[in-house]
């Protein structure tokens, strides 16, 4: 056991992460630290003694996660002689506010959390530990999401899926076998999450040339140094080779560090992760099981790059000026849609409406400019090529959608976040309707 803490490598080096702002002003420097390896657990548990000595530690964890690599880590942090409580969620648990509440019941005293697992597992713990202001971790259990390194937190609240400020992790520990061996649709999920990137990149570009001028071109840099390592090697990914599917993940990092950089999840969730969050929204009224985030996101790639073609082929003249009642039509749907969440989702909805009616004019005016932007999208077909050469099926049966449910996303998913995004665009230029069929024909 080391005497002091061991420092391992920030996920991004500061020296060089400033190369690609283009907006000056300043980025908070990265300072989550990344050991891979595949003595992660035992070099993790070291640190923790090194670091925490005898004071209280709680570690997160789910059934699945536990036999995947929490009963090792539990062991190897006891027997460093770690002050150690453990917490075992229920089997594919949620994040809710709630939920939120009972770990931080557990939080008096305790210097640090770890997490072991992914999405809503980390949300859980950096989020609980955010409000708490305690120290968190984390043990990465698949490459499925961009969450782990990022600012945000995505939590319900009354019902409705909110992204919540939170501190991220100052230590991530990954074994690279575990990550390799994630289930095919985890790889698959995160695949499609990372690729977000491309189509969310362009809804912030346009929400900054229509009204908040935040774009900074940092977060897309930083990716594009990596994206070859994931998007060029689909089949790899699908059967799990070592290199490309560490490659996914450490593209997953980069992700979530570019959401902080940017201090918000513009550069990696646009207009494809609010369809995702309406079917998420929908468990309790539908009946229907959520399918994992990032694959749902997938479907959300496909109808937004649907909308940004049908918004390329577009010419000014035929912009519509009908933004004031879109708007009073969009929000006769919520109640009808939302039964007791509406009222949440109204407020989401209202916070806009000041920006969605100066549509009218702002479309015409920025047209050209917005064209320029649209027409950096590849299409749809691009996107359903590259998911389905991970292995994954795309289509609605597998998702447990109906064409009912998929076009009420399309049409209505814009109303639960406040954000500016391609559907938006495509519903005040009058062609979300029709991009939503090009959608459901890649679906079918």
């Amino acid at each position: 056991m080391p005497s002091e803490p061991r420092q391992h490598p920030r996920i991004v080096n500061p020296e060089t992460y400033l190369t690609g702002c283009t907006c000056n002003h300043e980025h908070p420097v990265p300072q989550v630290t990344l050991y891979s390896g595949k003595d992660a657990s035992q070099i993790l548990a070291e640190d923790c003694h090194a670091i925490y000595a005898d004071r209280p530690v709680l570690l997160l964890f789910d059934p699945e996660t536990y036999a995947v690599a929490g009963a090792d880590l539990q062991q190897r942090l006891r027997a460093e002689k770690v002050n150690l409580t453990s917490y075992q969620f229920d089997s594919h648990p949620v994040a809710t506010a709630a939920l939120i509440e009972t770990v931080r019941s557990f939080l008096q005293d305790v210097a640090l959390v770890i997490s072991v697992g992914s999405g809503t597992i980390n949300d859980l713990g950096k989020y609980s530990s955010s409000e708490d202001q305690i120290d968190f971790w984390c043990l990465p259990t698949a490459p499925s999401m961009n969450g782990y390194t990022s600012g945000i937190a995505a939590i319900k609240v009354k019902g409705v899926k909110r992204t919540l400020p939170a501190i991220p992790p100052q230590r991530i520990y990954a074994i690279p076998e575990v990550i390799q061996q994630a289930p095919l649709k985890l790889r698959q999920a995160g695949f499609c999450d990372v690729l977000a990137k491309v189509v969310s990149d362009i809804d912030w570009q346009c929400e900054s040339l229509l009204f908040s001028g935040s774009y900074c071109g940092l977060p897309a840099a930083m990716m594009a140094e990596v994206e070859h390592s994931y998007s060029e090697n689909p089949e790899a990914i699908g059967r799990g080779d070592t290199s490309a599917v560490m490659g996914l993940f450490n593209g997953l990092l980069l992700s979530g560090v570019a959401m902080s950089l940017a201090g918000s999840s513009a550069p990696a969730s646009g207009g494809e992760h609010l369809v995702s969050h309406f079917w998420d929204m929908r468990e309790p009224i539908t009946g229907r099981e959520p399918e994992l985030h990032g694959l749902q996101v997938g479907i959300g790639i496909i109808l937004s790059t649907a909308c940004y073609r049908r918004l390329a082929q577009l010419d000014k003249g035929a912009l519509p000026q009908k933004a004031e009642l879109l708007f009073t039509v969009t929000a006769a749907w919520i109640p009808e849609i939302w039964g007791s969440y509406a009222e949440e989702v109204a407020k989401q909805f209202q916070n806009k409406r000041e920006a969605l009616l100066r549509f009218d004019t702002l479309l015409p005016e920025k047209w050209d400019e917005l064209q320029a932007l649209f027409q950096q999208v590849q299409p749809p077909e691009y996107f359903a090529d590259l998911f389905a050469r991970t292995g994954a099926p795309f289509n609605l049966e597998v998702f447990r959608l109906t064409k009912d449910e998929f076009i009420l996303a399309a049409l209505n998913s814009r109303a639960i976040r406040e954000r500016i995004t391609v559907l938006d665009l495509a519903a005040h230029a009058g062609v979300l309707e029709a991009a939503t069929e090009d959608a459901l024909q890649l679906l079918r």
